[in-house]
């Protein structure tokens, strides 16, 4: 008989310890250092901003889509699996004290996102419209509630049987968030900002009678959970191997006349395939642009020549570091063993890919530098980022790669 009182407690413990079993790898890692530089740099950076921002400055509306987005991604995270479609879906009616604990489980971890975007807004908040601490707080607490409302849409969300209603759902607690986010924060009426509740309010009411009566979409909770562990092995994979990691590929044929630019000859073979790896498989593609987008907007607005230089060489270096894992993808297969390739040529074609797709990098970020600075302190930077670039792939790279195949040979 399965006890339902004791089923979240040991569910949690479970999870923890999965999670803390590569905590110690990811917080122990110098990377963490080269975040916590970024975090500095740009506290300082924010704080010298600050100090001349205009008074027209459109906080309100930054800081409202921000939360917004936020805001509506809330799901409430149950630790469901694939076994509990038979062992627990018929007994769906007596797990109310499982899912009331997964709700606050869920709203108490996500808070932590909401108290950081809140560290950056305050200052911005406070320098610009010259309003107390109190009403900050007052507004904190507002966002809070806000996060529990939407964490009760979406968890009722789970008993409609209709996928439509997920994205209509999604929709509108994205414009209602967003409107209540910036009413708040641009001192509007106590009036306006009750008939915005109350709207909220009136629409929690509407899809608890719509889904009263119906079970849970148990298939779609199982999938939203191997998403979010996935999520979490694809970070973990980035210091440590990751046994229980699925591999995502995805066609994208849109990109097939990359690879058709490699020269059919035995020597490329890995070349091949470490690009089409990049192209397909995972989230190496979608990483690499990410940072490179973000990279050069921060670039593109941090104020002095240092600070780009150093934005620029802390980008690098992340996109290279977290592109090492594309060395072992293929280790845990048999047949890649099989090419008659050497060792030697595969370290060849992999730090060649890697050079090169870092210097594209450094490229792109070195035009964005054109866009702000003169074309000598462009051209500095970017000798600069290509010398950096060499040192990290043919020394720092090839040395790391070099010990990982003798701690796992």
């Amino acid at each position: 008989m399965i006890d339902i009182k004791e089923l979240w407690k040991k569910r949690q413990v479970q999870h923890f310890k999965e999670i803390s079993r590569y905590m110690r790898y990811m917080l122990n890692d110098h990377l963490l250092i080269a975040l916590l530089f970024l975090g500095g740099g740009g506290a300082y950076y924010y704080n010298y901003w600050l100090q001349d921002v205009p008074k027209e400055f459109p906080y309100a509306i930054i800081i409202a889509l921000v939360l917004g987005v936020i805001l509506t991604r809330s799901r409430v995270q149950t630790l469901v699996k694939e076994p509990d479609l038979v062992f627990l879906l018929p007994i769906e009616t007596k797990l109310t004290a499982y899912f009331q604990k997964a709700f606050w489980y869920s709203l108490f971890s996500q808070i932590y996102l909401l108290l950081i975007v809140f560290a950056i807004a305050a200052p911005l908040y406070l320098a610009v419209s010259d309003k107390s601490f109190s009403s900050l707080a007052a507004i904190f607490v507002i966002v809070l509630l806000s996060k529990a409302w939407n964490l009760l849409l979406t968890w009722l969300t789970q008993h409609d049987q209709e996928n439509s209603t997920y994205y209509t759902d999604t929709v509108i607690r994205l414009i209602l968030n967003i409107v209540l986010m910036y009413l708040l924060f641009s001192g509007a009426s106590i009036i306006v900002i009750g008939c915005v509740v109350i709207l909220m309010l009136g629409l929690l009411l509407y899809f608890h009678k719509a889904v009263e009566g119906k079970g849970l979409k148990w298939n779609t909770l199982i999938e939203l959970e191997s998403k979010r562990m996935l999520t979490f092995y694809r970070i973990a994979n980035l210091f440590t191997d990751v046994p229980k990691l699925k591999e995502r590929v995805k066609k994208r044929p849109w990109l097939n006349w990359v690879t058709g630019l490699i020269t059919y000859s035995k020597k490329n073979t890995f070349r091949y395939l470490y690009t089409r790896t990049f192209l397909r498989t995972s989230d190496y593609l979608g990483m690499y642009t990410r940072l490179t987008i973000i990279g050069g907007l921060i670039i593109y607005f941090v104020p002095f020549q240092y600070g780009k230089a150093f934005v620029m060489l802390l980008f690098l270096y992340l996109t290279g570091y977290q592109l090492i894992t594309l060395w072992r993808h293929h280790s845990l297969k048999i047949w890649v063993r099989l090419y008659p390739v050497s060792e030697e040529s595969k370290l060849a074609s992999y730090l060649q890919f890697l050079f090169q797709l870092l210097v594209v990098q450094c490229v792109l970020f070195t035009v964005i530098l054109l866009l702000t600075v003169g074309i000598s302190t462009t051209f500095l930077l970017l000798v600069v980022g290509l010398v950096f670039v060499y040192l990290f792939v043919f020394v720092y790279t090839k040395g790391k790669v070099q010990r990982l195949d003798r701690m796992y040979s």
